[in-house]
């Protein structure tokens, strides 16, 4: 026996405190819910009754890491977790200025509201999808095919992704597609290798939401492909597109195939780090009537990445 033995709530209590030095968030979280003895239905609950309405999916994300707490309203949260379960005041908050670096790059998720302006209707809709959307579906890679008419509008969008169940089964994709002209949303026309699920559309906004369900419940370690293709029936001339990507991913190719007969005057490619930022890592893109524009990125960063371009004045 040991001289100096410690109880085991002692013992607890001792790595609860050093997690809470030491960080990171979703691993201080995890324990102080644990130590609490609450499950996180009456985490949700206690925290409704406060005025705060957060999800059983959200914090179970927040403590494995998956996705951090950024809205306002999120960050309300946690200040009333800390309440909740007993934490001094900003220790969970001021772990969050922290990265958090024990899981890997590709499951450590930034949140929707990163990725499109906090006014936007969509991120309700987002967020009511936050279950579908899991981050064990890893993304391996994906490419895009887009074809924009002689009206210089675009006509069709065809996506072909290879994708890997990671740490637990799996079987749906989130996708997510916006048009130009409100009341006009892209339309879901073919899929191959997965199938329409549940489905919410914005007309107003012109967006669709679209969760895709593979044809197998698919095991951990277990490859499989997703191919689905949306129609635009908009007819408004674009200048350009982009892609959100909530975590990391190995490689991206994004093609777009312009009429020969209306050709832009210049195309670019470009990364966000969020909605509202600056284009970064601007290059210019080649335009040849004979072959599509082309962009290709190696080990993707979460945050957006698209093309844009000009097109000639009209005449007159």
């Amino acid at each position: 026996m040991s001289l100096f033995s410690v109880t085991p709530g002692a013992r607890a209590e001792g790595e609860l405190a050093r997690v809470l030095a030491t960080g990171p968030f979703s691993k201080a979280l995890s324990r102080a819910i644990d130590h609490s003895g609450l499950g996180l239905g009456r985490v949700k609950e206690r925290l409704a009754r406060a005025g705060v309405s957060i999800s059983t999916t959200t914090l179970s994300y927040w403590r494995t890491g998956r996705t951090r707490p950024e809205r306002p309203e999120s960050l309300r949260a946690v200040a009333l977790l800390e309440e909740l379960l007993g934490l001094p005041a900003k220790s969970l908050l001021d772990l969050l200025h922290r990265p958090e670096d024990d899981l890997p790059a590709f499951r450590r998720l930034v949140g929707w509201d990163r990725l499109w302006d906090p006014r936007e209707p969509v991120l309700s809709v987002l967020h009511s999808f936050e279950s579908s959307d899991e981050p064990s579906l890893m993304l391996l890679s994906l490419h895009e095919s887009l074809h924009i008419g002689t009206d210089r509008a675009l006509t069709r969008q065809r996506v072909r992704e290879v994708v890997r169940a990671t740490d637990e089964p799996v079987q749906t994709r989130v996708v997510v597609l916006r048009g130009c002209a409100p009341g006009s949303p892209p339309r879901l026309s073919a899929t191959r290798y997965c199938v329409p699920g549940r489905t919410e559309v914005l007309p107003d906004q012109a967006l669709i939401v679209s969760e895709l369900v593979s044809d197998r419940l698919l095991a951990p370690g277990e490859t499989a492909i997703f191919e689905y293709e949306f129609e635009y029936t908009d007819g408004v001339p674009d200048d350009r597109y982009d892609r959100r990507f909530r975590h990391s991913m190995p490689e991206h190719l994004l093609e777009i195939h312009f009429a020969p007969e209306a050709m832009p005057e210049r195309c670019h490619s470009y990364r966000l780090d969020h909605a509202s930022g600056p284009e970064r890592d601007v290059t210019d893109v080649p335009l040849s009537t004979l072959s599509p524009a082309i962009t290709f990125t190696s080990a993707v960063r979460p945050g957006i990445r698209g093309m844009s371009w000009t097109w000639p004045a009209e005449p007159g």
